[in-house]
């Protein structure tokens, strides 16, 4: 046998068959237990791979790329602590429904729990974040395990794009010696079949009986006073169904900007685009109060709509979910509906009769309140002082066609949330809202733009310092990414919460202000730097081509803020009272 066969033929057929699976990006963590993994990867002709040395950066990087694409990502690791830092992005990942299949290399069985250096328990390292676990077997030269391994990948990806989709782990332990034998003829044939990938998945959606078709629609008929709710990760072809069912039921529908719903270039005057802002006043809100609501997708961001669901007493709330997950952090739903979205709305559209009654007092109600503050809010517009929300206004402005804002959490996706407004311009708007994490931020805005998206990313000092690492990666890998930099030396959000109130110990604990000369750290990864002081300096760096890293920042001041955020809404309650 020559030397190294059976390794480099196991891995090779583990390898080949993620290319045969129409995998096509690769994410690697160097190290040397991963050797023989990340070389045949590299030697693959189908396989596209990027080197991420910072593991966490490494995941999030991969997080992004299967957000654009919708496709399965794959990481590969070394043993050891490695893989632990992999943990955020899957957690993210099982939470958002994004597809990652994450190979951890690992010592041999003889090797553990004995104190060899690097070997840790891997097994079922990520628990309940994964949607499945296989711990491949160590390397053999027979065709029956050659198969196995292509058996196995196959059995991982299948859970993995299976909605509802997420991240799955497959532990390879590996004996030395490490490096591949690339002498040997037809690397990459070893267990091949003639049709090389095993794993058939139907293309049947998950779809609603009749029977509760028909319950719905008689539902719909009786309660008049409805709402449909477009949270994140509904996708563009549900999009535009759930705005159709809208329509025919003359039902306000309200879009979380995560659903891209206010800028999918629609005129649909059922929209909603600004309850996150109206609903915070009382009055308002006992003024709507409904008798049926269906939400599609996660619950959106606004913490104010969240608080109007609590306060609806006799209402019927409809969570429709492709998956088997209990999405409900209200507590209030009444059915939850396991079918598509796309399927959901047909389903309904298709069958429901004509009208028994109208209801346009009600939307006209909900579309009256949105236009006049939507007025309100387009007042910040006119703020000379650098304001935080108006950020997004001049963004939303100025942003190409096509292109992609990335937020990050805390006060940007909630800014967003309250003045990004429906709008003929395409953009696409994207978070990391699954576990609602500041980390891996830039990581996996970087990984939107190794997928082919022109990224801008909106984000805080210290998201930004939290991922400084990641900045690498536009370098080393020629990634465009222009940067948002909104600096007010600290955590903005928490100046909203009731901690702001106990000023003894909330700078240190909750304002932590790091103080940081952060265009030192842009020059160290190669990029550019502006630091702007006025709307014009502002829209003028917008209008120029982004070639590469170019973090522009804003120095916003925290108190100021909190005080312009409570005056632009004391505008919208006077328009309301007019």
């Amino acid at each position: 046998m020559k030397d190294n066969e059976a390794l480099t033929k196991y891995i090779g057929a583990l390898v080949d068959e993620i290319s045969a699976l129409n995998i096509q990006n690769v994410v690697i963590s160097p190290g040397s237990r991963s050797t023989p993994i990340s070389m045949l990867v590299k030697e693959h002709p189908k396989l596209k791979s990027y080197i991420a040395v910072d593991e966490r950066g490494a995941a999030f990087f991969a997080l992004g790329i299967a957000k654009s694409t919708r496709q399965p990502t794959v990481l590969i690791c070394t043993s050891g602590t490695a893989a632990s830092n992999y943990l955020p992005a899957i957690s993210e990942a099982r939470e958002s429904r994004i597809p990652l299949i994450v190979l951890t290399a690992d010592r041999p069985h003889e090797l553990r729990d004995i104190g060899a250096p690097q070997a840790m328990n891997q097994i079922g390292l990520y628990g309940s974040f994964v949607k499945n676990f296989i711990e491949l077997a160590l390397p053999e030269a027979s065709e029956a395990m050659y198969q196995y391994a292509r058996s196995s990948i196959n059995r991982l990806y299948r859970s993995c794009v299976t909605a509802p989709m997420g991240p799955v782990h497959m532990n390879v332990p590996l004996r030395e010696p490490l490096v591949p034998n690339f002498a040997i003829e037809d690397l990459f044939s070893a267990g091949k079949r003639k049709n090389s990938a095993h794993t058939i998945l139907t293309e049947t959606l998950a779809t609603i009986s009749k029977e509760t078709r028909n319950e719905i629609i008689e539902l719909f008929q009786l309660k008049r006073k409805g709402l449909l709710v477009c949270g994140p990760y509904v996708s563009d072809e549900a999009l535009k169904s759930i705005i159709a069912l809208g329509s025919l039921l003359d039902y306000p529908v309200l879009c979380d900007p995560l659903s891209n719903g206010r800028t999918i270039n629609n005129d649909d005057s059922n929209v909603i685009d600004t309850y996150d802002t109206f609903l915070r006043f009382d009055e308002i809100v006992d003024s709507l109060e409904s008798e049926i609501i269906v939400r599609f997708g996660a619950m959106p961001v606004s913490k104010t709509f969240n608080q109007y669901i609590q306060k609806q007493k006799d209402c019927e709330l409809i969570v429709i979910d492709e998956g088997d997950l209990w999405r409900d952090p209200t507590l209030k739903a009444t059915q939850m509906i396991s079918c598509d979205d796309i399927e959901f709305c047909h389903a309904i559209i298709d069958a429901f009769q004509e009208k028994t009654s109208l209801e346009l007092d009600w939307l006209n109600k909900w579309k009256t309140i949105n236009e006049k503050t939507k007025y309100g809010l387009q007042q910040a517009e006119q703020f000379e002082e650098f304001f935080e929300g108006k950020i997004v206004q001049v963004l939303a402005k100025n942003l190409t066609e096509e292109s992609t804002l990335f937020v990050s959490n805390s006060m940007p996706i909630r800014d967003v949330d309250t003045f990004l407004h429906n709008q003929s311009k395409k953009l696409k708007i994207a978070c990391n809202r699954g576990v609602n994490g500041i980390d891996g931020t830039i990581a996996t805005a970087l990984g939107m733009a190794a997928a082919g998206e022109s990224v801008t990313l909106l984000i805080g000092d210290l998201s930004f310092y939290h991922d400084l690492n990641s900045l690498v990666l536009s370098k080393l890998h020629h990634l465009p990414l222009r940067v948002i930099l909104v600096n007010n030396d600290g955590g903005g959000i928490f100046s909203f919460l009731p901690q702001s109130k106990e000023e003894k110990h909330f700078e240190a604990l909750f304002g932590t202000p790091l103080g940081l000369e952060f265009e030192h750290a842009t020059a160290l990864f190669g990029g550019a730097h502006t630091k702007v002081h006025n709307w014009f300096e502002l829209e003028d760096v917008l209008s120029k081509k982004n070639d590469g890293l170019h973090v522009i920042e804003i120095q916003t001041n925290r108190k100021q803020n909190y005080d312009l955020h409570q005056k632009v809404w004391s505008i919208v309650k006077s328009e309301y009272e007019k």
